[in-house]
């Protein structure tokens, strides 16, 4: 008998219902897509039928979908308690911090890591060096991150040039991101180029479409590359997949990017609808489909920035109102609904003008108690008090009683703080991800606040809004993880405003149209855009502008 190392699971110690959360034990097998078992790389394993569970496990990974991805490799191993790829999918979908199902990805690894070591000492050759390369490539991620992780996935690329997933993982595992300007580092250049290329050989391949969306989505700005090189891969992923979720939910992305409203919508609405048809079916919960509500986030932002305000609110208003079982806070689903859907209906009313609006803003988010926000368990109610008194300033503001404005200020900054505090405790809970997208958006609405109150002044005081704009343009980021943008106009438009003010209106147009490349169509940016064309005496510039808003938002003005 082979000694175990310590913390070793040898095969007739181990149960495979470790690494199979008893959500997902009690739903039964996933249903295998059709198509999404072509291109999948081969495992070694006797079954035929966890063979095909791990293709469509790999590809539903690469396209979104984790938690039906973790699903099939929880079914390999159920057919399969010996194969080491099956373990290696379990690790992969339940990447991330300590979530719901942290217990059952540290089996995986353990189990994946301990049948790689009894291979060792008893002198087996059971598995290939690619299934051996891409354990020793998580492992990596798992104690050095991930460029080092991406540089062995990329070697393995090397050696294997036919395999797909290698290369895919080895590019995106090295990406850097954009600089200040939006211009993409080294890793992330050399991501969207391997991409392309494999783009150009694999054109129908699933996965290698995904990443080439996902990639693409990174880069802040750009609607024109969008246009021409996203748009129509994201239509025909949808259009060859009909019935799969994340594809409409993608695509509802890559449309809004482009500033095609009505196509988002549809395409949001088509990704709600098939989401809440695999809940009804699968016997899903919501707290394991964090893409439905993804869709109607997309959703409601897209008929909001259509003018279609009473649509927009009604399903902020329901997302606002939905209540979360206690036992399932630290699931994917509740934190995004928590720090996502509980506040869309505050930030959507952000771009109003009247203390009415940013009072219904704060009502919507005030929907449950404060109880309803588990305060021992989620840092949510943090962020959602830190929103409710940027509103109180803005209606302050509206109301033109600016000392208590800057009192409420004062107030909003100490919630700011308060949040930020929580920081190390928050980076070891499964909404890390959601905090940092909250604390970067109050990051950036704390100069852009700073800003519209010095545009308030006279004199030099109203000249340092500009900087005070500036230094929210510079904390803004673009989308990202498929969800709309954190607020609904961009900094962009406050500069163009803030110079318009200043009746320099060459430069305000120049804002707006920077705007533009970042939000296109945004019907607020029209409308200041035209009212500028008009100063500058550019009348036919500004009935084409008017002439757009009615395009996309249906209506015609006045």
């Amino acid at each position: 008998m082979t000694m175990a190392t310590p913390g070793m699971v040898l095969a007739n110690d181990f149960e495979v219902g470790a690494v199979i959360h008893p959500v997902v034990a009690k739903l039964g097998a996933p249903e295998l897509t059709e198509g999404f078992d072509e291109g999948q790389m081969v495992i070694t394993t006797d079954s035929d039928l966890a063979q095909r569970h791990f293709a469509q496990g790999l590809a539903k990974f690469n396209t979104a979908w984790e938690f039906e991805a973790y699903r099939h490799f929880c079914e390999v191993v159920k057919l399969d308690p010996q194969c080491l790829m099956g373990y290696w999918g379990i690790s992969l979908s339940l990447a991330g911090g300590y979530h719901e199902f942290f217990a059952e990805r540290k089996a995986a690894i353990d189990r994946m890591l301990d049948l790689l070591e009894a291979e060792k000492e008893g002198g087996k050759d059971r598995w290939n060096a690619l299934e051996t390369g891409f354990v020793q490539g998580s492992g990596f991620l798992l104690t050095d991150g991930q460029k080092v992780a991406g540089r062995t996935f990329e070697a393995l690329a090397r050696k294997y040039p036919a395999n797909i997933q290698a290369r895919l993982l080895a590019l995106t595992m090295q990406r850097d991101g954009f600089d200040r300007r939006g211009n993409p580092l080294l890793g992330q250049r050399r991501a969207e180029d391997g991409i392309r290329k494999l783009l150009e050989t694999h054109s129908d391949d699933l996965s290698v479409m995904a990443f080439w969306i996902n990639t693409r989505c990174q880069k802040p700005g750009g609607a024109v590359s969008m246009r021409e090189e996203v748009l129509p891969v994201a239509r025909k992923l949808a259009k060859v997949n009909p019935g799969y979720a994340p594809f409409h939910l993608m695509l509802a992305e890559v449309e809004a990017r482009c500033g095609n409203f009505d196509e988002g919508v549809k395409a949001a609405s088509r990704a709600t609808l098939l989401y809440q048809g695999y809940l009804e079916k699968q016997g899903v919960a919501i707290y394991d489909c964090d893409g439905l509500i993804r869709a109607q986030l997309y959703q409601a932002d897209l008929l909001f920035r259509q003018g279609k305000r009473k649509e927009s609110l009604a399903i902020a208003q329901e997302l606002a109102s939905r209540r979360v079982d206690e036992d399932r806070v630290f699931s994917k689903g509740a934190s995004l609904l928590m720090w996502e859907g509980r506040t869309l209906g505050a930030r959507l009313m952000a771009a109003g003008t009247t203390r009415e609006e940013f009072v219904q803003g704060q009502d919507i988010m005030g929907s449950l108690k404060e109880e309803e926000w588990f305060k021992e368990k989620s840092f949510a109610l943090y962020y959602r008090d830190a929103l409710a008194f940027y509103l109180a300033v803005r209606g302050a503001i509206a109301d033109g009683q600016l000392e208590i404005a800057k009192k409420l200020y004062d107030q909003f900054l100490l919630r700011v703080q308060g949040l930020e505090k929580t920081l190390p405790l928050a980076s070891k809970t499964s909404s890390y991800s959601n905090w940092m997208r909250a604390m970067g958006t109050i990051s950036m609405l704390l100069p852009e606040l700073r800003g519209i109150l010095a545009d308030l002044g006279e004199g030099a005081t109203k000249l340092t809004a500009g900087t005070w704009f500036r230094s929210a343009l510079d904390r803004q980021r673009a989308p990202a993880n498929l969800l709309p943008p954190n607020m609904p106009y961009p900094m962009e438009w406050r500069l163009g405003m803030h110079e318009a003010g200043l009746e320099k209106y060459a430069k305000a147009a120049s804002w707006y149209l920077q705007g533009l490349d970042r939000s296109p169509n945004h019907p607020l940016i029209l409308a200041d855009l035209a009212a500028v064309a008009e100063k500058l005496g550019k009348d036919g510039e500004a009935a084409a502008l008017r002439k757009q808003i009615e395009e996309v938002t249906g209506r015609e003005l006045d």
